[in-house]
């Protein structure tokens, strides 16, 4: 018996091929394409966003995702006027849902299996990204369309500068206890 036989190979049990998350990729790809042609996207951009989804589908970790992520928002804003409509607010989902597919794709080899339960913390991740964005669109949704008054800009922007140095902050000293 040779050495390397000798080698115990551990056992991962059933779990699902790694080629359906490249399936998931294409399926989330065709719905990038779908929902904007509904609402008669140029076929142009189509035709540059279906050989980048496909190169998504064959190298998830490369930067053709975020390409296809920013040639979906373009098309999408360049289809219609109204930031609220049912193509922008079922674009959300399926943008995610294209981007978080490439990612654990990108993670797993082709021929590998990934057990189920692996996907729970992703699906949650997901799942609360979409409400707090939705929950966002209804903010959206409640405000006025007319002009906004300039105390309620300056204090949304006070706002935003208190945010940014809270994340700092937590940053440095995350940052600080992980050096000592």
């Amino acid at each position: 018996m040779s050495r390397a036989a000798a080698v115990d190979v551990p056992r991962l049990g059933r779990g699902v091929p790694a080629w359906t998350l490249r399936a998931a990729v294409l399926v989330a790809g065709a719905l990038v394409i779908a929902i904007p042609s509904t609402e008669g996207a140029m076929w142009g951009g189509l035709f540059i966003l279906t050989p980048t989804i496909l190169a998504s589908v064959y190298a998830p970790a490369s930067p053709a995702p975020i390409a296809v992520v920013i040639g979906a928002g373009v098309l999408v804003a360049l289809t219609g006027d109204d930031p609220l409509r049912p193509t922008v607010l079922a674009m959300i989902p399926t943008v995610h849902l294209f981007h978080v597919c490439c990612g654990l794709a990108g993670l797993i080899p082709v021929r590998g299996r990934v057990h189920p339960r692996a996907f729970a913390r992703p699906a949650l991740r997901f799942v609360v990204v979409q409400a707090i964005v939705f929950a966002f669109v209804g903010v959206a949704a409640l405000q006025p369309v007319t002009r906004i008054p300039a105390g309620i800009e300056i204090t949304a922007l006070a706002g935003l500068l208190v945010i940014a140095l809270i994340v700092l902050l937590w940053h440095r000293q995350s940052k600080r206890q992980a050096d000592e």
